[in-house]
């Protein structure tokens, strides 16, 4: 079981379970983005990375999880905003 789903399940709501699969399959592809790109965030993203999505899916998290979603370190680490690991098409020069 990922934290996702225990997150989701923990919730009950079907917002909240349905949210944590789509969580799930975000970090897989964040897993694999990251190690086909070394992990460098200096690498250059294509246009349909997970980093995308991954700000709008923090705000999401937040908001039907409320303050438990601060327990998802991996997604708050690449969508948390400030401080968060950004690719270098999403850094701001």
């Amino acid at each position: 079981m990922t934290p996702y789903t225990a997150l989701g399940k923990a919730i009950g709501t079907r917002e909240a379970v349905d949210l944590a699969q789509r969580l799930a399959a975000w970090h897989d592809a964040m897993v694999m983005h990251r190690r086909r790109s070394g992990m460098a965030l200096d690498a250059r993203c294509p246009p349909d990375c997970p980093h995308v999505t991954a700000e709008l899916l923090w705000r999401e998290a937040q908001d039907i999880y409320g303050d438990r979603a601060h327990e998802l370190e991996f997604l708050r680490s690449h969508g948390g905003g400030e401080g968060a690991a950004q690719p270098a098409h999403a850094q701001v020069a």
